[in-house]
């Protein structure tokens, strides 16, 4: 058995709930499709670098979903030489087939165990996920210079004024990877936001919990499936192409990434909670000193200095949840690299 016309993500959305597991070898290695949308590829050969690639863990951010897809088409057919170990993960292909971000709750905030805390799709997603990196990282702990490696890949609701920027997950000791840093510049990554605190995130947990090099990596705008312009993702996919065949990490001068350090979370309090800005305003705009950002019956959150800018926004969404990120952009010279 084997995937048809190597398109796992057909396989993945006619299968959204479960699929019984399978193995098939192809030209480079064995490929085992583990569980719906779960799929582990390792080469031939031992290697020690391990990697993860996430998308669709909101479903309706088609672009990274196709992307990938085509990259692993392209191992299976052979047109790509894998030689490093490769976990692939649509992550949520019920919310994919209904174009939604999520069905029941935001899957990307039901991880390191957030997921007990709730019933539903996905929820039981979330575990199951992450006992697919657990597995997938646990076959090469006795590797020589093991590198674990996980690029969540999303696209966002609105646009933004940096397309294409990354999350780095929050580092208690401040002390940032250069190398990964110069990957993300070489993959067409503008902008990098340094996470202020734990998260339940999906590349927080496999930093946390497996000491990986993991982001969430942002790709520009939600698009339906059919309708991505995939050429503007060419720098992430030649720089992925040259991992997967020869294990090693493009670079580029980090002095071209934009760095951001958030600066405080917006909650949503209460009921009346409202931003004040347009339903369009782009990711990391900036705002003047005074203006008052966000109101509720409850307090008032006004900008503290000029050029302050806002990450994330949306008020779609519960009391007690996050509404936004204050983020200041930062010199690469302040900060502490690897």
């Amino acid at each position: 058995m084997s995937i048809l016309n190597n398109d796992f993500l057909a396989l993945t959305l006619a299968n959204p709930d479960a699929i019984d597991p399978f193995h098939f070898t192809f030209s480079s290695g064995d490929a085992f499709v583990e569980e719906t949308g779960i799929l582990r590829l390792e080469p031939k050969n031992e290697s020690a670098i391990s990697l993860v690639l996430s998308v669709g863990i909101h479903g309706n951010e088609t672009g990274p979903i196709e992307l990938v897809n085509q990259l692993v088409a392209a191992i299976l057919e052979g047109k790509i030489d894998l030689k490093i170990r490769l976990l692939v993960l649509i992550g949520n292909p019920v919310a994919a087939n209904s174009a939604k971000r999520f069905c029941e709750v935001n899957l990307n905030r039901l991880f390191s165990g957030a997921w007990q805390n709730y019933e539903g799709f996905e929820a039981k997603r979330a575990k199951r996920l992450e006992q697919a990196v657990s597995d997938f990282y646990s076959h090469s702990e006795n590797k020589v210079g093991q590198v674990r490696l996980h690029y969540d890949l999303h696209t966002a609701i609105r646009g933004s004024v940096h397309e294409k920027f990354a999350v780095y997950p929050f580092v208690e000791n401040g002390i940032y990877n250069k190398e990964q840093l110069a990957f993300l510049a070489v993959s067409g990554i503008n902008a990098v936001l340094l996470s202020h605190q734990p998260t339940t995130t999906f590349s927080y947990y496999s930093y946390a919990v497996h000491g990986a090099h993991a982001f969430t990596v942002e790709l520009g705008k939600v698009y339906p499936f059919g309708e991505n312009d995939l050429s503007r993702f060419s720098e992430l996919q030649s720089s992925l192409i040259l991992l997967l065949e020869q294990g090693e990490l493009a670079q580029a001068p980090v002095e071209k990434l934009r760095i951001f350090r958030v600066l405080d979370s917006l909650v949503k309090d209460d009921d009346s909670y409202e931003l004040s800005i347009a339903s369009d305003v782009k990711n990391f705009t900036a705002f003047e000193a005074g203006y008052l950002m966000a109101h509720s019956d409850k307090r008032d959150y006004f900008i503290d200095q000029t050029g302050d800018a806002i990450v994330f926004p949306n008020t779609n969404l519960p009391i007690g949840q996050r509404a936004g990120l204050m983020v200041r952009a930062i010199e690469l010279e302040d900060l502490s690299l690897n």
